[in-house]
C-alpha cells in the first residue's frame, strides 16, 4: 500500500518537475539572403544566459520553461523569438537600416545616433567594402552632405583635398581635424587601410566641433579602425587585381595640320623661315608628304600605358572575455598609367582590448605605414618650364629621319625663351627620377577606470611619429636642370621628421532616470599636445653630363652644393586644453547640450594664447509627443538647433616673433671677408590671435516607414572672423605688407541625406539607396582697412604673366581674374588700303595692340570694359569665373538578390568653374616648332592652299592681300591666329570653362558562395566580384577631367595645370573568410 502510495505521488508531481526543467534549444541564424550569420549574441531575455553562434550560424543555449530568446549583432536589427515547446529554432536577422552600428563617435564620447544634437555624416565598413581604393579619403567623395573630396589629380598618391562645408579662411589652411581612435593625427586617413576601418564620422557643426575648440574650425573627421570580438580566431582575406586605362585623351593637330602652321609661323620671321626650311623642305609642294606620315600619338607612349594595380589585406581577430584583438595588414602595389610611375605601400595594425578587472579596461593601438611613390609623373605646382604635360602634347606628332621613338628631336628648337624647349616625352620621362618614401609610426594606449556605477575616468597617451624623404635627380634635358642647373644634372634631397606626444584625461558622470524623467551627463577633461618638426632640404648640382642617378645619388661629392644649401628647419608647436561639456535629457523629449573649451597655444604671442570655445545645442523629439501617437508611419521626429565658436590654429609657428632666414647671397663686409647675409623675413605683428568662426545650425531629422527611410536636412550660416591676411602698409616700414587678422568669410547652405530601403521582397531580392546632396555659398565680407581686393597668382605661365585670380569683397573666395575674349577680329573691322596692302582699324573699334603687340584679320579680339578703345591689364579684367559649386552630391544604389549583391554610386557637381590653364598653353604658338590642340586647325589662317601668305606684319602695321581672298580663305574659321607674343599665357574668360559633371563613378557586382558549400573548406564566407571605377563622365569640359584642383592653396582653387591624367579601373577581388 506504501508503494502505490509513493507511486502516485510521483506520477502526479512528475508533470511540474518537468516544467521546471531545464531544456536545450538549438538553431540556426540566417540573413534575409539565407547566408549563415555567425557571431550573432543569443542571449535569454530576464537571464544572465548568453551564447554566440558560430561560423555556420549555428547556436546551442539551455533555457527554463518557456523562455524568450534575444538575436543581436552588429548590422542587423535586434530580434525577440519566443520558444514555447519547440527544441530547434530557425531565426532571419534583418539588416538594419541606416544605423551604422547605431553609434556616432563624437568629442571624446560615442552617442546613440538618435541622439544626436549636432550635424554629423557618417561612412561605415560596409559602405567601404564595395569601393576598392587605397585612401578611404576617395571614398568621401559624393557619399557625404557638407561634404567635398577632391582629388587634385591622377596619381596614385594624388592629395585629396576635404573640405567641411566650404572651409573657413582664406589664406589658412582648411583642412579639416583628423582623430584616429581617439588621437589627433595628421591627414590622418593617408596612411590607414580602408580594409582596417570600421567607421568614419564627420563633424559638421559647432555642436560638435566646439569640443575641439581652436582644432575644429574645419570640422573633424574621427576614424574608428576594427577591434577585434570575443569568440574564435577569424581569418580574412580581402584582396583584388586590376587593370586601369587614361580615361581619356587631348586630341591635337595632325601631322599635316602641324605642319602647314609651323610654314605660317615661319613667315615674316628670317630666323623662323630658314629653320622651317631646313627641317621641312623648300618648296609647298614637298608639305603634302606629311599628310600621310606615320602619327606617334606622344600622350599613348608617355600615360597610355596599361597600369596594374592590386592590394591584399590579411586581418586575424578574435578573443575571450578578458581579451580582444584584431591585427591587420594590407600591401598596395600600383603601377600607374605614366611611364615610370609606381606605388608601393605596406600597413600593418594591431589593436588589443583588455579586461583587466570589472571596472578597469586597457585598449594599446599600433600601426605602421611604409610608402614609397616612384616617377616624377607630369604634375607640376610651378611654371609652364616645369610643365611635362605640355610635351606630351606639343611635341612634333611625328618623327624625324632617322629619329627614333626615344631620340630628341634633331629640329627642336634649342633656344627657346624661359627654359621652354621640347623635349621627345619619353626621354623626358627618363630624364628624371624620383622617389618619395615615407614612414609612418603611431602607438596608442588608454585605460577606462570605472569607479562608481555612474562616474567613468578615462586617460589616453599617443605617440606618433613620420619621416618622409623626397630624393629627386635631373639629368641635363629635364626641367629643373635646364631653368636650374645650367643644363648639368642636380640632385635634391628634402626631408621632414616630425613627432607628436599626446594625452587627454577625461571624466565622465551620468546621472539616468532622475525622478524617472531626467538625464545628465557631465563631461571634464584635459588634455595636451606637442609637436616638433624637422626639415631639411639639399640641392646639389653641376654633376657630370652623363651621370646617373645611382652614382649621383651615392657621389654627392662629384656636384656643387647650391649656394644657401642645405637648408635647414626646426619648429615646436605646444598646446594646453581644458573642456567640458554638460547633456541633459527630458523624457528623451527635450535634449539640451552645452560645451566648452579653453585653448592655450605656443603660436600666438602673450595676451593672446588662450581662446575661448563655447556651444550650445537643443533638439525636440516631436515623435514623443501624444498628438504624434496615432501618427504610426513616422518613427522618430527630431528638430535640431546648434550655436557655437570655433576657432582654426592650422598656421604657421613663429608669426608672432621676428624670425631671420639666409637669403642665400654672399656679402663682402670690412677687409673683403665674405659672409652671409641675414634679414626678418616679414614685419612682425606680436597681437596675431586666433582665427575664429561663429556657427549657427538648424536641423530637421526623420524616420519613417519602420525604420525603411532615414532623412536629415540641416541649414547653417557660419561667419569667419580675424582671418589672417597680408595688409599693404606704408613702405616707411621696408615692408609691402603684415599679417593681420583683419578678414571676414561666410559659408551659408543645406545638406540632404536621405537613405532608404526601397525595397524588400520575401524572394530575397532588396533595393536600398543613400542620396545626399550639398548646397554651399562662400562670400568675402571683409579684407583689410580700406582693402576691397587683393590678387594672389597661380603662377602657372611664363615670368612676367598677369594675376589671374582675386579675393574680393562681395565674391566668393578664389575668384577667377581675366580679360573677356569677344571671338575674333574679322575684316569687317579694318579699313584696307588697296595700294599699300595696309590694313587698319576702323573708327570705333576696340584696340588689343597692348595684349597681342599688332591687331590684324584673324587676331584674338578682348573686351574693352571700360570704353576707353583700347584694352589693357590695368582697367579691362574682371571676374570671370566662381570655383564655388552652386550643388555637389552622389547617389549609392545596392541591390541584392539571393547570393548576388550589385552597387551603383554616380557623384556630381553643378555650378563651378574650372579653369583650363592647360588650353591657353596648349593653343598658343609661344614656342617654334610645337603642336597644338586639333581646334586650332580651325583657325583663321594667313597661307592659302597654294603656299602663299595672305597677311603679314611689318613693324606695327599689318598688310595683306586683298579682303576677297582673305576671306575665302577663312570662310570656315572658327578660331583666332594663335598667339606668339607673351599675351600668349594670359588668363581670359576663353580658358573658364563650365566644370559641372555626372560621374558614373563605381559599379561592383558580387556573388556571395552558399556556406553550406564552403564547411569542407573550413570557410565561413566567400565572396566574388567585379568592379569597373571611373566608368564615364557627362561634363562639357574640354580638359582630361572636370574634378581637378592642382594647386593646394584656397586662393588659387579650380586651376587644371599639368595634372596627372586620372585614369579608368577594371578590377577582380575575393572577400575571403575562415
Amino acid at each position: 500500500m506504501n508503494k502505490l502510495l509513493l507511486l502516485l505521488t510521483i506520477l502526479f508531481f512528475m508533470p511540474f518537475s518537468m516544467m521546471a526543467q531545464d531544456k536545450t534549444i538549438t538553431g540556426k541564424v540566417t540573413d534575409e539572403s539565407g547566408v549563415a550569420v555567425a557571431g550573432v549574441n543569443v542571449t535569454v531575455k530576464g537571464a544572465k544566459k548568453a551564447t554566440q553562434t558560430d561560423k555556420d550560424g549555428n547556436f546551442s543555449i539551455t533555457v527554463s520553461g518557456k523562455a524568450e530568446l534575444i538575436f543581436t549583432s552588429v548590422g542587423f536589427a535586434a530580434k525577440t523569438v519566443a520558444v514555447g515547446n519547440a527544441a530547434v529554432v530557425s531565426v532571419t536577422l534583418q539588416k538594419a537600416v541606416n544605423t551604422l552600428d547605431d553609434v556616432v563617435v563624437i568629442g571624446y564620447q560615442t552617442v546613440k545616433r538618435k541622439d544626436l544634437l549636432a550635424s554629423v555624416s557618417s561612412v561605415g565598413a560596409k559602405d567601404l567594402k564595395d569601393i576598392p581604393i587605397n585612401s578611404a579619403a576617395e571614398a568621401l567623395n559624393g557619399r557625404l552632405a557638407g561634404v567635398t573630396a577632391t582629388t587634385a589629380e591622377g596619381s596614385p598618391d594624388a592629395q585629396i583635398n576635404i573640405r567641411v562645408r566650404g572651409g573657413m579662411s582664406i589664406t589658412g589652411d582648411n583642412t579639416p581635424l583628423y582623430i584616429v581612435d581617439g588621437i589627433q593625427v595628421e591627414n590622418g586617413l593617408s596612411d590607414i587601410s580602408p580594409q582596417d576601418i570600421q567607421s568614419i564620422d564627420v563633424l559638421k557643426d559647432a555642436a560638435a566641433t566646439a569640443i575641439y575648440g581652436a582644432r575644429g574650425g574645419n570640422g573633424v573627421i574621427i576614424i574608428t579602425t576594427k577591434s577585434g570580438k570575443a569568440g574564435r580566431l577569424k581569418l580574412n582575406y580581402n584582396g583584388y587585381v586590376g587593370v586601369k586605362f587614361l580615361a581619356k585623351k587631348l586630341k591635337v593637330m595632325s601631322p599635316y595640320d602641324f605642319i602647314y602652321y609651323q610654314s605660317e609661323r615661319s613667315r615674316g620671321s628670317g630666323t623662323d623661315s630658314t629653320s622651317f626650311t631646313n627641317n621641312y623642305g623648300t618648296t609647298w609642294d614637298t608639305l603634302s608628304v606629311y599628310k600621310d606620315v606615320d602619327v606617334v600619338d606622344w600622350q599613348k607612349e608617355v600615360f597610355g600605358n596599361t597600369g596594374f594595380m592590386q592590394t591584399h589585406n590579411l586581418s586575424a581577430s578574435g578573443g575571450s572575455r578578458k581579451i580582444t584583438y584584431d591585427f591587420g595588414y594590407t600591401y598596395n602595389d600600383d603601377k600607374a598609367v605614366v611611364l615610370n610611375s609606381r606605388y608601393k605601400r605596406h600597413l600593418l595594425n594591431l589593436k588589443a582590448d583588455y579586461k583587466i578587472t570589472n571596472n578597469i579596461k586597457l585598449a594599446v593601438g599600433t600601426r605602421f605605414t611604409h610608402t614609397d611613390v616612384y616617377g616624377a609623373g607630369v604634375s607640376s605646382d610651378q611654371g609652364t618650364s616645369y610643365n611635362r604635360l605640355r610635351n606630351a602634347v606639343k611635341y612634333k606628332p611625328f618623327l624625324s629621319p632617322d629619329q627614333t621613338i626615344d631620340d630628341q628631336d634633331p629640329y627642336a628648337d634649342p633656344s627657346a625663351g624661359n627654359g621652354l624647349i621640347l623635349v621627345n616625352p619619353i626621354l623626358l620621362v627618363n630624364s628624371e627620377y624620383r622617389k618619395k618614401s615615407s614612414n609612418v609610426f603611431n602607438v596608442y594606449a588608454n585605460v577606462s577606470w570605472k569607479i562608481l556605477n555612474n562616474l567613468t575616468f578615462k586617460t589616453t597617451v599617443g605617440y606618433n611619429y613620420s619621416k618622409r624623404i623626397d630624393r629627386q635627380f635631373s639629368d641635363s634635358l629635364a626641367p629643373y636642370a635646364v631653368t636650374q642647373g645650367g643644363a648639368e644634372p642636380i640632385v635634391r634631397l628634402d626631408s621632414v621628421e616630425a613627432k607628436t606626444f599626446t594625452n587627454s584625461n577625461v571624466l565622465t558622470y551620468s546621472l539616468k532616470g532622475i525622478r524617472k524623467n531626467h538625464d545628465i551627463d557631465i563631461m571634464l577633461g584635459e588634455e595636451t599636445y606637442d609637436l616638433r618638426t624637422e626639415s631639411q632640404s639639399s640641392l646639389y648640382g653641376h654633376f657630370p653630363t652623363f651621370t646617373s642617378y645611382k652614382t649621383a645619388f651615392k657621389n654627392l661629392d662629384m656636384g656643387t652644393a647650391f649656394n644657401g644649401y642645405p637648408r635647414l628647419g626646426k619648429t615646436r608647436y605646444t598646446s594646453l586644453s581644458f573642456f567640458g561639456r554638460i547633456n541633459y535629457s527630458f523624457k528623451d523629449k527635450y535634449l539640451l547640450s552645452v560645451n566648452v573649451r579653453e585653448d592655450g597655444a605656443s603660436k600666438f604671442g602673450p595676451g593672446n594664447k588662450w581662446g575661448t570655445f563655447p556651444s550650445v545645442s537643443a533638439a525636440w523629439r516631436i515623435s514623443k509627443e501624444k498628438f504624434m501617437e496615432h501618427v504610426t508611419f513616422i518613427n522618430d521626429l527630431k528638430l535640431r538647433a546648434g550655436f557655437g565658436k570655433i576657432g582654426n590654429n592650422r598656421i604657421q609657428d613663429y608669426l608672432y616673433l621676428t624670425t631671420y632666414s639666409n637669403n642665400g647671397n654672399v656679402y663682402y663686409g670690412l677687409n673683403n671677408n665674405s659672409i652671409n647675409g641675414y634679414y626678418p623675413t616679414s614685419l612682425v605683428n606680436s597681437q596675431l590671435k586666433w582665427e575664429a568662426t561663429v556657427n549657427r545650425n538648424f536641423g530637421l531629422d526623420i524616420t519613417m516607414l519602420n525604420r525603411r527611410i532615414d532623412l536629415s536636412v540641416d541649414y547653417y550660416y557660419n561667419t569667419s572672423s580675424d582671418l589672417l591676411l597680408n595688409v599693404p602698409v606704408a613702405s616707411t616700414y621696408g615692408y609691402s605688407s603684415q599679417l593681420q587678422n583683419v578678414g571676414k568669410t561666410s559659408n551659408k547652405g543645406v545638406d540632404l541625406q536621405l537613405s532608404a530601403v526601397i525595397l524588400r521582397k520575401p524572394d530575397n531580392f532588396t533595393w536600398s539607396a543613400n542620396f545626399n546632396m550639398s548646397f554651399n555659398k562662400n562670400k568675402i565680407e571683409q579684407l583689410g582697412i580700406n582693402q576691397q581686393y587683393f590678387y594672389p597668382a597661380a603662377s602657372w605661365g611664363v615670368s612676367g604673366q598677369p594675376t589671374d585670380y582675386i579675393e574680393q569683397i562681395g565674391y566668393p573666395v578664389g575668384s577667377m581674374y581675366g580679360l573677356v575674349n569677344d571671338g575674333f577680329y574679322t575684316l569687317d573691322d579694318f579699313d584696307y588700303n588697296s595700294t599699300t596692302g595696309a590694313y587698319t582699324l576702323k573708327a570705333g573699334v576696340v584696340n588689343d595692340a597692348a595684349i597681342i603687340t599688332v591687331v590684324q584679320p584673324g587676331s584674338i579680339k578682348f573686351k574693352d570694359l571700360n570704353g576707353d578703345g583700347f584694352v589693357d591689364l590695368n582697367n579691362d579684367r574682371k571676374i570671370i569665373g566662381n570655383p564655388t559649386p552652386k550643388f555637389t552630391g552622389g547617389l549609392n544604389q545596392q541591390f541584392t538578390y539571393k547570393n548576388w549583391d550589385m552597387s551603383l554610386f554616380v557623384n556630381f557637381s553643378y555650378g563651378n568653374d574650372i579653369y583650363n590653364a592647360n588650353k591657353i598653353e596648349l593653343s598658343n604658338a609661344y614656342t617654334n616648332n610645337a603642336n597644338m590642340l586639333d581646334i586650332m586647325a580651325g583657325r583663321w589662317k594667313i597661307v592659302d592652299a597654294n603656299g602663299q601668305t595672305t597677311q603679314w606684319v611689318s613693324g606695327s602695321t599689318a598688310y595683306g592681300v586683298s579682303p576677297d581672298r582673305i576671306a575665302a580663305l577663312n570662310a570656315n574659321a572658327t578660331i583666332w591666329q594663335p598667339i606668339k607674343s607673351a599675351g600668349a599665357f594670359y588668363p581670359s574668360s576663353w580658358a573658364i570653362e563650365d566644370g559641372s559633371f555626372l560621374r558614373l563613378n563605381n559599379i561592383t557586382v558580387g556573388y556571395s558562395f552558399p556556406v553550406s558549400k564552403l564547411t569542407r573548406l573550413h570557410m565561413s564566407k566567400l565572396r566574388l566580384y567585379v568592379t569597373a571605377n571611373n566608368l564615364a563622365v557627362l561634363t562639357s569640359y574640354s580638359g582630361y577631367d572636370p574634378e581637378v584642383s592642382v594647386r593646394n592653396s584656397g586662393l588659387t582653387p579650380g586651376l587644371d595645370y599639368s595634372a596627372y591624367p586620372k585614369s579608368r579601373s577594371f578590377i577582380f577581388g575575393i572577400n575571403a573568410s575562415f
